[in-house]
Formats: C-alpha cells, sequence, structure tokens
C-alpha cells in the first residue's frame, strides 16, 4: 500500500482561518484519518467531511496537539473517533462542535483547552475517556448525551468555571 499524506507548506493566515491545506491526514484506508496540523495555524477550521473522496472518520493522536492560534474547530459529522490528546493544548480554542456520529472521546482529548465554555456531547458518544476534558478551566456548561454509558476518571477535573453539569442517569465512571 501506498500511504498518501498530505501536508502543508504554508499556513492559510487572516479571515479565512485555518484550512485543509494546514492538516496532515492519512487517507491511505477506506476513511482519513487527521494526523498533525501546523502549529502556525490560526482562527476558525472547518474540517471537511471528505477528502480525497473519502469519508474523515478519525481526528488522530495528538493529531492538534499544541496549536494555540486555533479559536474554532468544526468536526464533520462522518467523524467516529477523536483520539487520545487530539486537541490537547489547544489554548486558543473557544469553541469545538462534536457532531452527532462521534462514537468515542479518547484520553486527554481536549485537556488543557482552557479558553472552551461549553461542551455539549452529544448522543452518539458512548465512552469519554479518563482527563478528556481536563484543564478547561473556563468551561462553564457540560452537556453529556443519553448514549454515553462510561467515562474515565477526571474527565472533567481542574475545571473551576465549571457551573451546569447534566449527565445521563445511565453513565458509570470507568477508571
Amino acid at each position: 500500500l501506498i500511504l498518501l499524506l498530505a501536508t502543508c507548506i504554508t499556513p492559510l493566515k487572516g479571515a479565512k482561518g485555518a484550512g485543509i491545506d494546514d492538516l496532515t491526514y492519512d487517507a491511505s484506508g477506506a476513511g482519513v484519518i487527521i494526523t498533525d496540523c501546523d502549529t502556525a495555524a490560526s482562527g476558525e477550521l472547518v474540517i471537511p467531511d471528505t477528502i480525497e473522496g473519502k469519508p474523515v472518520i478519525s481526528i488522530g493522536d495528538r493529531a492538534f496537539l499544541g496549536c494555540i492560534g486555533i479559536t474554532r474547530v468544526t468536526i464533520p459529522s462522518s467523524v467516529r473517533t477523536i483520539e487520545p490528546l487530539a486537541f490537547s493544548s489547544c489554548r486558543g480554542i473557544t469553541r469545538v462542535t462534536i457532531p452527532n456520529g462521534v462514537r468515542s472521546i479518547g484520553r486527554k482529548a481536549f485537556e488543557d483547552c482552557a479558553s472552551i465554555t461549553s461542551v455539549s456531547i452529544p448522543d452518539s458518544v458512548e465512552s469519554i475517556g479518563q482527563d478528556a476534558f481536563q484543564g478547561c478551566e473556563s468551561v462553564e456548561i457540560v452537556s453529556i448525551g443519553s448514549g454515553v454509558v462510561s467515562w474515565g476518571d477526571s474527565a472533567f477535573n481542574r475545571n473551576s468555571s465549571l457551573q451546569n453539569l447534566t449527565i445521563n442517569e445511565g453513565v458509570s465512571c470507568i477508571g
């Protein structure tokens, strides 16, 4: 198999925000996995639902780690998994849209995203990993959908601004 990767050389700047040219991805399988992002990327990022004619199915391990200039992220509904540390330390993100379709949010996926103000976990999500939103100190409102059946220890640890947490009755803490 030939591994197809697209890498960015120059990040998109200004009003357009970050874009596909800022992403590195693996399109060698049936679906696309976002594997990396240029840490100089800034602004709003809308991840496309298809790349090279294939659905984007996963945000890979550490894909956006430390991308502090990104302020908003829209994840397509084709994505099924947000892997561990996917958006860890993205301190500039104020809003992330997790679509219905995502089934799991990995360990420390949004750890230390200090500017996120609210989190809405859709009904399609079944599991939230350990420390998934730890250190998101600006989060005030969290809503966890009816599909979540387990979440890891400290999923919302060190969230000093948290005022409202809505949890489905069937959720159990694992750890």
